[in-house]
């Protein structure tokens, strides 16, 4: 399979079910998390998953603060429908984003790594950060090169918060969860 669109690749494979992406109930935890090697590709990849009509959750730094990330990850009211976050319509037809879950969402490994510690330590956390990947069902990491030929398994900076992100968040899911959550490559 080689796709140059993510749409298109979700479609053809590692999407378990259309249906149950548009009907995602689950706050802090999208049915797909995208891992991007730079802000500049996340909106890239945000593009193309426009055409499936489903807002997606931005989580990479560029004009969007963590904490702006954890309300938007807890679907709480008030987000503003023109911050870079939905795809498709950019804002909800079914009543207002209180309450929204994101199916989709894209993110470097720097932010989806300070997202999944934050919070850890609140009460009533239950030791799970602001991104929590408890329901989760695929993690998609983007091997794009950049024009320099690096891809976010190769660049140091994100090589390295790539693989924490994986042990901190993948790995405990896989082992708890055998087989309900899939690592696809793009």
């Amino acid at each position: 399979f080689l796709h140059c669109n993510l749409s298109a690749f979700l479609k053809s494979g590692p999407l378990p079910s259309m249906k149950r992406l548009k009907n995602w109930k689950h706050p802090h935890s999208p049915m797909v998390l995208v891992v991007t090697l730079s802000a500049r590709r996340s909106v890239e990849l945000m593009k193309q998953l426009s055409s499936m009509k489903l807002p997606v959750a931005k989580l990479f730094a560029k004009h969007m603060s963590v904490e702006d990330q954890v309300e938007l990850l807890r679907g709480v009211a008030g987000q503003k429908a023109g911050n870079g976050i939905g795809g498709g319509g950019g804002g909800s037809k079914k009543g207002s984003s209180n309450g929204r879950c994101y199916s989709l969402a894209v993110g470097t490994p720097g932010r989806l790594l300070k997202l999944l510690r934050h919070g850890k330590d609140e009460p009533g956390s239950g030791g799970l950060g602001s991104l929590r990947l408890n329901h989760t069902e695929v993690v998609i990491i983007d091997c794009h090169e950049d024009s320099k030929g690096w891809t976010v398994c190769t660049l140091k900076d994100t090589s390295k918060e790539l693989m924490e992100f994986m042990k901190e968040g993948m790995v405990p899911q896989m082992e708890k969860r055998k087989g309900k959550i899939k690592l696809a490559m793009f």
